[in-house]
């Protein structure tokens, strides 16, 4: 059974859900911290080049329920009760783009992640009340995408109603659990580390977009930059040609 609601409406909520939760971590921590819609008004693009202190990339899935009513779904047998779930090809050119994407952001500086993201709830009724208590990510499916690596092929990643989670055809449980909480909570210790000065690693906006530009070329939407325009919007824009909702927070040189 899809999804009643559409992939976009999901990927909008969740976005400005994280967008509004990492800021305010990092604002009730007192770190310097300005989110990238307002760092070109506050800093002024031309003239100072930020830091990237985050990046959070998301690409959103409209996953499928599978339930009683599906005993013939692929799925079920490894299951065995209801459940989510939604497709990866392995081998295409969006899987490879986003796997480069992540391992640069985690090389070294770890300053930032890339997730497929799908909601584990399908009814209009469900979306509403999850969009109005702010829990859309608390009630999603969050995988990286290095998850599925050395496999070939379409695979499932699949949540049952109790939250625990496979990556099929061949059953396994992912290496690393994600949830949203423990994305906030890993934001809320770079935000005290932010907040208290200590010396840490950052990217330069620059060397983002730089990373972003060959994931796009790779799948061949790269684009010459645009000198009159922003390298934040370049970066969103560059996001999205990946089909990727961004969250990045921003700080200025110290």
């Amino acid at each position: 059974m899809e999804c009643s609601f559409s992939e976009f409406s999901y990927g909008y909520a969740a976005i400005r859900e994280a967008e509004s939760e990492l800021a305010q971590v990092y604002r009730s921590r007192g770190a310097p911290i300005l989110p990238s819609l307002v760092a070109e008004e506050q800093l002024g693009w031309d003239a100072q080049i930020p830091f990237v202190e985050y990046a959070l990339f998301l690409q959103f899935k409209r996953a499928q329920y599978v339930s009683r009513r599906h005993p013939a779904s692929p799925t079920w047998p490894h299951v065995g009760g209801p459940h989510y779930r939604f497709a990866i090809d392995t081998d295409g050119h969006q899987h490879r783009a986003l796997l480069h994407l992540e391992q640069r952001l985690r090389t070294g500086i770890e300053i930032g992640e890339v997730f497929y993201a799908a909601p584990t709830f399908h009814e209009d009724r469900q979306f509403d009340a999850c969009y109005s208590t702010g829990e859309v990510l608390d009630r999603s499916s969050l995988v990286s995408p290095s998850e599925f690596r050395g496999d070939s092929g379409v695979h499932h990643f699949v949540t049952d109603l109790s939250g625990n989670s496979q990556i099929l055809s061949t059953p396994r449980a992912p290496q690393r659990r994600v949830s949203w909480e423990g994305l906030v909570a890993m934001a809320q210790e770079h935000a005290v580390a932010a907040a208290e000065g200590r010396p840490r690693q950052r990217m330069r906006v620059g060397v983002l977009e730089e990373e972003l530009m060959v994931s796009a070329e790779m799948l061949g939407r790269g684009s010459d930059r645009a000198i009159n325009v922003s390298p934040i919007r370049r970066i969103q824009r560059l996001a999205a040609l990946l089909d990727c909702g961004l969250v990045l927070l921003l700080s200025s040189p110290e």
